[in-house]
């Protein structure tokens, strides 16, 4: 166990990646389409103590100070947004990178709220105009509101909803890291002793959601003091932090939540290999082991913790598992994932086609609610990936380089072995204009190193096709590895999948989906930047690189009685889909086959399964409940395996 000093807590927090060298710096507007996620307060019984909305503005009672490159400025001050200030409350940060970024989206952002803006006062909202504005950075900004008596509270917990951009790493003309703290003090402001970083999670160029939700429990700090108080430090250079909604609450008596740790997310799912897979094929699937990091963030200690784990899969049925032991936690004490883990009691998910559900909850004997999160893992017939589907950032041309930088992601067939692969599905940004994409596959051994790159010996399949404005309005790239002598055999445990991107210099823009959902480690990843040359694990402290969606079209020799292997012969056959495209229906048109038995999976490019069932060749099958775009239709009949696209209109 580990005593957290900081004793905050904060909704749908990441942890940092470590500052490694093979991880790169993360530029500006790496995530210019992310849209930006909202945070989800939880759930809580708490008696409010005092509270602040900032519906009439900064109390004239609250004491305001600011400097400006070390200098004291009234410019570097903390300001208030409201239906009658210019501008108004509808409008964020007005500094020369703001971006399409809009204001704070707090519960009472309709009446006001206030925002550290050190963006605008260094450039006055003009880009490239740097340390040209009222007040040049770097900047302190402190915001202290008046002395509150705490002294019948000596459990108190301090909640505000908050909007922040951070800017860290060498600037010109000085470095400063930006960084945002609050501050306590027990008697009245003469000294402050407790100190609480916030957003430490937040890397370069990064962002909150609009409405993240900070809890800090300064029992510790405050509790019980009769001459408490608090209070608000911008320190660094760039971007901006919108504060709303404050209050000093009594906390929770039991109260548990999942917290990073170290280098560790809240939550993880082990698959034997360094990769977490989101997407999984059938024959790969394997048995997972689950841990997670746990704080105690109530007054009550805590006895029995543990993780309890259910695995649903897509009809409904339950497996559980329950961590191997259990332990005492006292308040603001964390139990890590060395403790908190099943990793002797593996579950063997169901080989299902569709969505499996992964709930993770920490129980103790006190608490009443258990807190818990969610995964959801996709398997289907063949399709193989480490991202969870969710749409979290974006990167490519813009950061990596023009031309002949790339992605890669690692795939470790532990299960079967050798596999057959059919094409690659690559998501795709919908800031993308068009380029060419190349998709190559080369043996894990073949890496030589992150300087030295692949041996072009150890190549395994290659294709490459161009970006055409229906893979940029669906999202998807399907790239296809089958030649005319059909799929390509992975005659390998291990392969890395390599997307090149090629922008004609700049001309058109690529940019490759990232998922957030679940930290990758090492190799599971890595991404070329041309300016460099070299391979990268991702960017220091982001996840903006962490689980590009590229997945594997795969399928093993023998899948339920399917070979797989389409060769010359089977290609050869009058099998079609009609029509294709198609507005509402289809039927598999081979002559030959009227009338007999299939097995069907369908599932969209985002690997979302439509639909598995038999099938009688010649049926049709309805798709008006279909949403326009490409989907693959998987058939096996007779033992082999067969895939196709459909298109619908």
């Amino acid at each position: 166990m580990k005593q957290f000093f900081a004793l905050a807590i904060f909704t749908f927090s990441l942890s940092a990646f470590s500052q490694g060298r093979n991880h790169a710096e993360l530029p500006d507007a790496a995530e210019g389409d992310l849209s930006v996620k909202r945070s989800i307060p939880f759930d809580a019984a708490e008696t409010p103590i005092w509270s602040e909305d900032f519906a009439s503005g900064i109390p004239s009672t609250w004491l305001s100070t600011g400097q400006a490159s070390g200098v004291a400025n009234t410019s570097a001050h903390w300001v208030y947004r409201g239906t009658v200030t210019m501008p108004s409350n509808s409008v964020g940060s007005q500094g020369g990178y703001v971006g399409t970024r809009g204001p704070i989206a707090s519960v009472t952002s309709s009446n006001g709220f206030i925002i550290y803006d050190s963006d605008f006062m260094d450039n006055a909202g003009i880009s490239g105009n740097q340390g040209n504005g009222a007040a040049a950075a770097p900047h302190l900004g402190i915001l202290t509101p008046p002395m509150i008596d705490l002294s019948a509270a000596p459990n108190v917990q301090l909640e505000f909803t908050e909007y922040y951009r951070r800017r860290q790493g060498t600037q010109v003309p000085t470095t400063a890291v930006s960084a945002t703290y609050i501050d306590f003090s027990t008697d009245g402001g003469a000294t402050w002793p407790h100190s609480v970083e916030l957003n430490t999670h937040i890397g370069n160029n990064q962002e909150t959601a609009d409405n993240y939700l900070i809890q800090i429990n300064a029992s510790n700090f405050i509790g019980g003091e009769d001459s408490a108080m608090f209070r608000l430090r911008f320190d660094g250079r760039y971007y901006f932090w919108m504060v709303d909604d404050m209050q000093l609450v009594v906390p929770q008596f039991n109260r548990m939540v999942f917290t990073p740790y170290g280098e560790a997310g809240e939550i993880d799912m082990l698959f034997g290999s360094q990769s977490r897979y989101g997407h999984m094929s059938l024959a790969e699937n394997r048995p997972l082991t689950f841990d997670a990091n746990a704080y105690n963030f109530g007054i009550n200690a805590q006895s029995n913790v543990r993780l309890e784990v259910d695995l649903i899969d897509p009809n409904g049925n339950v497996q559980m598992t329950v961590s191997d032991t259990t332990a005492f936690l006292n308040p603001g004490d964390t139990l890590s994932y060395n403790d908190l883990n099943t990793y002797s009691s593996p579950l063997l998910p169901a080989a299902i086609a569709g969505n499996h559900m992964v709930v993770y909850r920490v129980v103790t004997d006190s608490t009443i609610e258990t807190h818990q999160d969610t995964l959801v893992m996709s398997m289907d017939l063949t399709q193989m990936g480490i991202d969870f589907g969710a749409y979290s950032s974006s990167l490519g041309t813009n950061t990596l380089g023009f031309d002949g930088s790339a992605l890669a992601v690692q795939l470790q067939f532990e299960a079967t072995g050798n596999e057959w692969l059919y094409g690659v599905e690559i998501g795709i940004s919908s800031l993308t204009t068009g380029g060419i994409i190349e998709v190559s596959v080369f043996d894990t051994a073949s890496f030589s190193g992150y300087t030295s790159g692949f041996d072009p010996n150890g190549i395994l399949a290659y294709a490459q096709d161009s970006i055409t404005s229906n893979d940029i309005s669906t999202n998807l790239k399907y790239v296809d590895i089958a030649s005319a002598n059909g799929p390509v055999e992975l005659t390998t445990q291990g392969v890395f999948v390599i997307v090149t991107l090629f922008s004609n210099n700049g001309a058109d823009l690529i940019r490759i989906i990232n998922d957030k959902t679940l930290k990758q480690f090492g190799q599971a990843k890595m991404m070329y930047k041309t300016d460099a040359a070299r391979w990268y694990t991702g960017y220091s402290n982001s996840m903006t690189m962490n689980a590009p969606w590229i997945r594997a079209d795969i399928c093993p020799r023998n899948l339920a009685g399917a070979t797989c292997a389409l060769g010359v012969e089977d290609l050869a056959l009058t099998m079609q889909l009609m029509p294709n495209p198609t507005k509402g229906s289809f039927v598999v048109d081979m002559p030959s086959a009227q009338g007999r038995k299939a097995s069907m999976v369908i599932h969209d490019l985002f690997g979302r399964v439509m639909l598995e069932s038999d099938y009688t060749m010649g049926d049709a099958i309805d798709l008006t409940s279909y949403a326009s775009g490409m989907y693959m239709v998987y058939l096996v009949l007779d033992g082999e395996f067969n895939s196709m696209k459909l298109l619908v209109q």
